[in-house]
């Protein structure tokens, strides 16, 4: 019987009353798993990275430019100018952990980028940056980009089928934010995975397409400027569930929009003039958003699309308290299989018949007929 007091003796740093010293065997052992927990939590948040062959391979949370430079200790493959902002990169990015570029606004009358990633690599599509799950299991790889601009040098040099594919911005799991940024030098945003958000931002002058989506696990692309591509200002497909762009202005020289498979695109106020698909089952929904100013708040708008279009739909509104009610509207949705799916009168929604009838709905405040919809900022006023 004496056995159990040494043994707890042994465990407990000396108290011999058995019942005790088990109490404090017991709290000794938690606190000792506790403490595990918070070093295995705050090396997971601690951010890292490290060269690995032709990679900066970015690992951990929270890092930014500044830090991976400091990280990586060499100018001359991650240099960074800490009062300009700018960094200059030999390698290109793996990102397996977190990494943000740029951050809010500073003030001042001249605006610049918070932050600059510029690559300076001899030859064309050598200039990558990948977000992928790391090779020891799953993670939540993220790229922030908020008020930065990411471009390249030298983007002519190399072999013609390197010019024409560009230098890949590529998200293949986790999370691709991109806020009041500018991505230019030659770079492709290609999203086939993950989730994936544009907001106000420019992708310009490519020798193939501004940016490509597959089939994400979520997007939203809002106010983004695709510009000046050789091939598509967007490429979006094949996806299993309906794409929605929001005041985006898209340009390319084969096509603007390029449309694979039987994939859904709804393009809500947005500038582009030319689609091309690939494979049937695909369709562009065209919508506008129709402001009508009514008398008082509560005021019913009622859209019909007139007979004989060949899409009919009815949008309801009620005014808001500042009698403004919003509608968006379908003006055409065109569809894969042949040359004239853009023809007038097959596929149309509007001429649409407007009724504006008062909060209780015993008056019919206006009407107006075959209101057509083919722009943005349209808008009818209620005397």
């Amino acid at each position: 019987m004496r056995i159990f007091p040494f043994r707890f003796w042994v465990l407990d740093f000396g108290f011999w009353n058995a019942d005790f010293g088990f109490r404090i065997s017991h709290w000794g052992v938690r606190s000792v798993v506790c403490a595990l927990v918070v070093l295995a939590c705050c090396s997971r948040a601690v951010g890292g990275a490290r060269v690995e062959g032709d990679w900066i391979v970015v690992t951990g949370r929270a890092n930014t430019l500044e830090s991976v430079a400091r990280e990586v200790n060499d100018p001359a493959v991650l240099s960074f100018d800490e009062e300009m902002g700018a960094a200059t990169a030999a390698k290109s990015f793996r990102i397996e952990g977190e990494l943000r570029i740029g951050g809010p606004r500073t003030g001042g009358e001249m605006f610049r980028y918070v932050n600059s990633l510029e690559f300076d690599i001899g030859r064309c599509g050598q200039a990558r940056i990948v977000i992928q799950n790391p090779k020891s299991g799953e993670g939540n790889p993220t790229l922030l980009l908020e008020n930065a601009r990411i471009g390249a040098l030298r983007t002519e040099q190399g072999n013609d089928a390197c010019k024409a594919e560009g230098n890949p911005l590529e998200l293949a799991a986790g999370s691709l934010v991109i806020r009041r940024s500018q991505i230019a030098g030659n770079f492709v945003v290609r999203a086939h995975g993950g989730n994936l958000e544009i907001a106000d931002s420019l992708i310009a002058t490519s020798n193939h397409t501004g940016v490509v989506v597959g089939n994400v696990a979520s997007a939203q692309i809002a106010a983004l400027r695709s510009l000046d591509h050789q091939i598509y200002g967007m490429e979006i497909g094949p996806c299993d569930r309906p794409l929605v762009l929001d005041g985006c202005t898209i340009r390319g020289g084969g096509a603007d929009l390029h449309v694979r498979g039987r994939t859904e695109v709804v393009a809500r106020d947005c500038d582009f003039d030319s689609i091309r698909f690939a494979g049937e089952g695909g369709s562009v929904r065209r919508q506008w958003t129709l402001t009508v100013r009514a008398p008082s708040a509560g005021c019913r708008v009622v859209a019909q699309s007139e007979k004989g279009c060949a899409l009919a739909e009815t949008v309801e509104a009620a005014a808001d308290t500042s009698g403004i009610a919003r509608l968006i509207l379908t003006e055409y949705v065109a569809r894969a299989g042949g040359a004239d799916y853009l023809r007038a009168g097959e596929n149309d929604t509007t001429p649409h018949r407007l009724t504006i009838y008062s909060p209780d709905g015993a008056a019919r405040l206006l009407e107006i007929a075959r209101y057509r919809v083919l722009t943005r900022g349209q808008e009818v006023r209620v005397p």
